[in-house]
Parts: C-alpha cells; sequence; structure tokens
C-alpha cells in the first residue's frame, strides 16, 4: 500500500496526571541531554508542588546545574513572596563521586529531621563516569548508593526521582544505566519527534505502560509556560479543581 494511503494513526496527548510519582518506590526520569536535561523539568513542576504543600524537598546535584530560579517559574506569579517556598528546599552538590556518594548516606538522617516526602537525584551517572575512577569503583559506589536510596525510599514513604540521560555513549555509561533502569519499578522515558516547525515529546511510563505525547510548539512555549502546565495538571489532581518526520530524536 502506498504510504500517502496508509490510515494515519490516532495521537493522543498523555495524562500527565497518571505518571506521577509513587511514594515508597525509585521513579526515573529518562530523556536526552547531558544527564537527562530535556526531562528536568517534570522534576522541578513536582519539587515546585511539594514546596506549595508545604513540604520540604531534598535535591541532590550531581550535575552541577541546579537553578533555583527555574522552581520559582514553576509557580504562580499570584503567590505571595514565592521565594520563601525555597527555605524548605535543601539543595547538596557533589564535586566528585565520593562526594555525591557521601550525600547519599547521609540522607537518611537528614530525612528523619525534615520529614520531607520528595527526594531528587540530578545526574546520579554523571560523576560515576570519571576517568579517574575505575568501572568496578564506579559501579560499587552506584550499586551501594541505589540500594540506599531504594532503603529510604521505603523506610520514610517517599518518593525518590533520578534523572538521568536515555542513551549512553560508552560501555560504562550504559551498565550504569542499566544498573539504575533495574532500580527503579517506575520510569518515565520521552522521546522528542520534530516535524517542521513543531516539535512533540512522546512519553512512556513504565510500568503503567501509559504513553502519549506532550505536545508544544518549538517557537511558540517558553519554558515557563512548559513547566505552568505541568503544574497546574497537578494542583488538579491534588485539589480536585517529505519525510512526514524529518528528525527523531531519542531522549531516552
Amino acid at each position: 500500500m502506498p504510504r500517502k494511503y496508509q490510515p494515519a494513526l490516532l495521537e493522543r496527548v498523555i495524562d500527565e496526571q497518571q505518571i506521577a510519582p509513587r511514594i515508597g518506590e525509585l521513579y526515573q526520569l529518562s530523556g536526552g541531554g547531558f544527564g537527562g536535561k530535556a526531562m528536568r523539568s517534570y522534576a522541578e513542576a513536582w519539587a515546585a508542588i511539594a514546596l506549595l504543600n508545604g513540604e520540604y524537598v531534598h535535591w541532590i546535584d550531581g550535575a552541577c546545574r541546579f537553578n533555583p530560579a527555574r522552581i520559582i517559574k514553576c509557580l504562580s506569579s499570584n503567590i505571595p513572596e514565592s521565594n520563601n517556598l525555597l527555605h524548605n528546599l535543601f539543595v547538596g552538590r557533589g564535586f566528585t563521586v565520593h562526594q555525591f556518594s557521601a550525600l547519599i548516606e547521609r540522607l537518611a538522617s537528614e530525612i528523619s529531621i525534615t520529614k520531607a516526602k520528595l527526594v531528587i537525584i540530578d545526574g546520579p551517572v554523571v560523576m560515576h563516569l570519571d576517568e579517574q575512577v575505575k568501572d568496578r569503583e564506579a559501579r560499587a559506589l552506584l550499586k551501594k548508593s541505589l540500594k540506599h536510596l531504594a532503603h529510604c525510599a521505603s523506610k520514610y514513604h517517599i518518593a525518590i526521582i533520578l534523572i538521568t540521560s536515555s542513551k549512553p555513549y560508552s560501555k560504562r555509561h550504559a551498565n550504569l544505566l542499566k544498573m539504575i533502569e533495574n532500580s527503579c519499578p517506575q520510569r518515565l522515558t520521552g522521546r522528542i519527534e520534530v516535524r517542521g516547525k513543531t516539535s512533540r515529546m512522546r512519553l512512556l511510563h513504565h510500568p503503567s505502560g501509559t504513553s502519549g505525547y506532550r505536545e508544544f510548539a518549538v517557537e511558540q512555549e517558553t519554558l515557563q509556560q512548559s513547566f505552568s502546565r505541568i503544574f497546574h495538571q497537578q494542583i488538579m489532581l491534588q485539589h480536585g479543581s517529505n519525510e512526514e518526520i524529518e528528525s527523531l530524536i531519542e531522549l531516552s
């Protein structure tokens, strides 16, 4: 059958209310860019929601890129003194793999004090790719960190989100990503499809199998608008209220 006569597939926008992280488990955000940069907006929006609800949030930055202004952009301009919400956000940054591992080890004692319900680990693989760290040591350190995180999630009934890239660029990278994937019962993977001037992110959630598009126009939706869309959908959930595709960039 000629291509132009093939029946068009139904394209649905994913229900982002169904892909929120569950407490007591690890959740992997897997996407394109450095350390999963393309999927970071979900973690930032979920962090903003937790802060708005008066909860504490821990953010461990393994990719050296955390910017509190991105959290503020998730919040409505109608919220008075929204900057004060950042007082409930605790940020730790490890510049070496051993510093990063130490931050993970201290997490349990910190959570027991703050009673935080959300922890975000941004770029957990990045520091483990240091060429000065041998493969065996990198795997051992990450395995220990993942075991500790899973224990924290279960013991304190919290959601822990790990943001990673989806495409490995080395054998070590592939092995480390596989370790994280095997440790996370929940995973949201994004893939960007570009057609002309319109870009769409196709999302696949595991284990529910929920999939669909997060649709946005490259030249129309701003970063703040993207945050706002995710943010307000979650608020509604909690409070009731001549190729067709010119390029395909896999973010997982």
